[in-house]
């Protein structure tokens, strides 16, 4: 080892699971990259730090540093302290129970030397069974040769996943950016603001908020991805239900802290599922808002007294009718603010009983079955009724293959009275309002 600066510091939590990041540090151990060019940094949570004691005590081929945090605070804090005490320009983000391909520092470094500016690497993890441990524990080399498909990773299960990732990653690709093996400058993570460490203890959502944070600032072209950058996740024994419980917390937070379409759509779905979401809300809107679809002050006199009380409405125009006291717009037609908000409505930060109704003209009829059910049942805890607004010929020019509406409003009575008996539909020439109220 050289005693320069190393170019790439590879940052590492761990909490309680020594046996795990032992195996991790012997795959750094056999990497293509010259180990003068990497450090490794290790920050324990706040777990017992006897299990480590041998860890810390080798001699590794890198550079290595070892610290703790007087009590476990969460991956957040973890990784921000690995931040602070990181000497490369670069740094690479993995799990402490990530098994490291030989070449993957390498090509993590490689990209990040092709770039003119700042940018984010997305590496591939796949999911190692017991064949895979069973060869980090004989020593063997973990290459892709020992791939199989059940070791895929969830979240790039996409066609064309490797020759052309540039169209799965397009629009959010911070929801990929997971930090089990991901890079990108050191100053980027401080620009950035670090990990926010209000995610706490629970699992989820830390690294997502930083990737999305990142992507705010440096957009879509600074991120990519390399099916060739490999790390096999160690088989593990799991609390699901606590780890969902975590999930769903850590999930509230970071949609209240963002409120916007695309931190409102992220869940449970694959990520690839997510992202083309993303991107369909965003095409349907834009297209609303060319063709001036869902205007409010078309179909206002139909709603005088609904408008008249506190309303959350999701439409366009809304700044040209009168609303009650107390009322919210989701009209991305208008700048956000306090009170209006860039929201599909399918996720809400305002508590159930906030409004009297709620109201969407046209929009939720451009709405996938999955988010056309939550918007209702949400609707439908945040206020005693919802009214749907159809609006017969307007929407139809908007429809497309890429941009499909429901236009069959008779149909769609027969599917809401299945669900909703208590549904009504009034017609008034051209206009059909389905009104839901809470049973």
């Amino acid at each position: 080892m050289s005693g320069g600066a190393p170019r790439l510091s590879v940052l590492i939590p761990t909490f309680g699971d020594a046996h795990t990041l032992a195996l991790t540090l012997s795959t750094l151990c056999t990497q293509t990259l010259p180990s003068d060019l990497f450090e490794v940094v290790v920050v324990n949570d706040g777990s017992d730090p006897l299990p480590y004691a041998e860890l810390t005590g080798a001699v590794y081929p890198f550079r290595f540093r070892f610290d703790s945090l007087p009590a476990n605070l969460g991956r957040a804090a973890a990784r921000n302290q690995a931040v602070r005490l990181a000497a490369g320009e670069l740094v690479c983000f993995l799990d402490s129970d990530v098994l490291a391909e030989p070449h993957l520092l390498a090509r993590h470094l490689a990209f990040h030397d092709g770039r003119d500016g700042p940018a984010v690497l997305i590496g591939k993890r796949y999911e190692g069974d017991w064949a895979v441990l069973a060869a980090a524990q004989a020593g063997e080399p973990l290459t892709v040769d020992l791939v199989r498909p059940v070791h895929e990773d969830f979240r790039f299960r996409v066609p064309g996943r490797d020759s052309s990732p540039e169209e799965w990653l397009a629009g959010a690709p911070w929801v990929f950016a997971l930090t089990n093996n991901v890079s990108m400058p050191r100053q980027t993570v401080l620009d950035a603001g670090m990990f926010d460490e209000a995610y706490g203890a629970r699992w989820g959502f830390e690294d997502t908020d930083l990737a999305y944070r990142i992507h705010q600032v440096l957009g879509d072209d600074a991120f990519g991805y390399d099916g060739l950058a490999v790390g096999f996740h160690v088989p593990a024994v799991r609390d699901l239900s606590n780890l969902a419980g975590d999930y769903q917390a850590n999930l509230e937070l970071f949609r209240d802290k963002h409120r916007s379409l695309a931190a409102e759509l992220v869940d449970m779905p694959a990520p690839t599922d997510v992202t083309r979401k993303i991107r369909h809300y965003r095409r349907v809107l834009a297209s609303c808002a060319e063709l001036g679809l869902g205007r409010l002050a078309d179909v206002s006199p139909l709603l005088l007294a609904e408008l008249s009380g506190a309303v959350l409405c999701q439409a366009f125009g809304t700044d040209e009718v009168a609303l009650g006291e107390g009322s919210v717009t989701y009209d991305h037609g208008r700048p956000v603010s306090e009170h209006n908000l860039h929201l599909l409505g399918v996720w809400s930060p305002f508590p159930d009983g906030t409004f009297d109704t709620v109201v969407s003209v046209d929009v939720w009829r451009f709405l996938e079955q999955r988010e056309l059910s939550r918007f209702l049942r949400l609707g439908l805890r945040q206020a005693r009724e919802v009214v749907l607004v159809y609006t017969d010929g307007p929407a139809a020019k908007a429809f497309t293959a890429d941009v499909p509406a429901l236009t069959s409003p008779d149909f769609f009575g027969s599917l809401l009275l299945r669900r909703y008996p208590q549904a009504r539909t009034d017609h008034f020439g051209d206009v059909t309002l389905f009104r839901v109220t809470a049973s």
